[in-house]
């Protein structure tokens, strides 16, 4: 107990604060967001390479009470406060009639992408502007960490993904949870065998989560038979969690639980079993009250792996209560569940593994047992660190040309985002529009 009362208050303020490099990456944030603080400006504080250095929001009242809160130096705001170089040229693509704009034209004032003492650009704007600006920031020559989702189709987060290599530039979709060692502990017991070979994943929502692939890829449960990804909260008051009107109910802002909560939980399944779906067999979805035929509330959905593999995930916003007159609130909905072959083994809190996580192996005939994960085996990490402070620590080592713990490939985010509108398609809902600044490339181009 006081190892987690230790650790929660170190989540919020950082224990070491350490001198900064000269040669700091420079950070700066498109959209004064909730999240900025804890994917970012927080873990920020511990890294001796990176400094948060602007911040823009078109409400200047907001960036600059932003910027004041968090101690950030400089404040870009007004309608131009993203790129100060207006697109002058907007081009239709004859073959499907998508409009681009061009970075072009005279620079009217200098703004964030166009600050040259800026390396990086994070972008916590709601996912129907991640690929616009997330296209902007690497054509300006900016590094980007992009909030989940990376865009709001496959064909999109592929042109981003085709532009960094290109460019030379480093693009991270911020799952964070990948990240953490929990999530590799699980991932290594999965891999070594001990359990056999996985029949069903069952999955809810750090190093723990790199300790789940662990035990998964050690292969000491054997093969995986079944798994179940899962990441649901109670219908609590607006604002605890979701505002009143949350852009994540906005269907032309990309909204909807499947592009929300959806990208851990599929991400999930995904990862921890090294494979991608056969295909959807089943999605249901619970609309959204004032938009119910557009975007989900909810998704339930089931899939078939390789090897005969049966995954689910279900996600919810605002699940109903129970008892009388549904007055009493279920219980958050964290975990990723594993049935394989020579027993069960289970990730609670997979989603903020940092706060608190457990990884539970239990072994058919054999004895239960429970493990955790907060640093890597090889002493990298602090057991305070969050997921994002993980996360922030493999983009740094990604952009310095070293080895992270753990990467991506370059391809996830496309193929994630394809299974993503194949749940949607399954759900007979619609995907999520397209970019008004998209235009696939003629094929001889990025």
């Amino acid at each position: 107990m006081l190892g987690l009362l230790r650790r929660l208050r170190n989540l919020g303020s950082p224990p070491s604060t350490p001198a900064k490099s000269r040669q700091a990456l420079r950070f700066g944030i498109l959209g004064a967001a909730r999240i900025g603080p804890n994917a970012l400006i927080t873990p920020a504080r511990s890294h001796p390479d990176v400094v948060v250095h602007a911040v823009a929001s078109r409400d200047p009242a907001k960036a600059a009470a932003y910027a004041q809160m968090h101690r950030i130096p400089k404040v870009y705001s007004g309608g131009a406060c993203y790129q100060g170089t207006l697109p002058k040229q907007q081009h239709t693509h004859k073959r499907t009639g998508f409009q681009r704009f061009t970075v072009a034209g005279l620079v009217t004032k200098v703004d964030l992408l166009d600050d040259c003492d800026i390396d990086v650009v994070y972008i916590a704007l709601p996912n129907g502007l991640h690929f616009e600006w997330a296209m902007r920031a690497l054509e300006r020559g900016k590094h980007v960490l992009v909030e989940k989702p990376m865009a709001d189709t496959a064909a999109e987060a592929q042109y981003l993904v085709d532009l960094a290599a290109k460019k030379g530039l480093v693009l991270l979709e911020a799952i964070h949870y990948f990240f953490h060692p929990a999530v590799q502990r699980v991932k290594e017991i999965i891999d070594s065998g001990e359990l056999g070979k996985i029949k069903c994943v069952n999955a809810d929502f750090h190093p723990a989560v790199q300790r789940v692939k662990e035990i998964i890829d050690s292969g000491e449960l054997g093969k995986i038979k079944y798994v179940n990804a899962e990441f649901a909260v109670p219908n609590i008051p607006d604002g605890i969690i979701f505002l009143k009107d949350d852009v994540r109910y906005d269907y032309n802002l990309g909204g909807g639980a499947m592009m929300d909560m959806g990208v851990y939980t599929l991400s999930a399944i995904r990862y921890f079993t090294s494979s991608e779906p056969v295909k959807v067999t089943e999605a249901a979805a619970t609309g959204y009250k004032l938009d119910p035929k557009r975007v989900d509330r909810a998704m339930h959905a089931r899939y078939l792996l390789p090897q005969s593999i049966d995954a689910e995930t279900f996600v919810d916003f605002s699940m109903p209560g129970w008892g009388p007159f549904q007055l009493l609130p279920q219980a958050f909905k964290l975990t990723v569940y594993f049935e394989l072959e020579g027993g069960h083994l289970e990730l609670y809190n997979f989603p903020i593994p940092h706060v608190y996580h457990s990884i539970k192996i239990k072994p058919r005939g054999r004895k239960v047992r429970v493990e955790k994960a907060y640093v890597f085996e090889d002493g990298r990490g602090e057991d305070w660190w969050t997921s994002y402070r993980y996360q922030l620590e493999a983009f740094v080592e990604k952009v310095r040309g070293r080895q992270p713990q753990w990467w991506p490939a370059d391809d996830e985010a496309v193929r994630q985002l394809q299974w993503v509108e194949n749940v949607y398609t399954a759900a007979e809902m619609p995907v999520r529009p397209t970019s008004r600044a998209f235009c696939p490339p003629p094929d001889d181009e990025v």
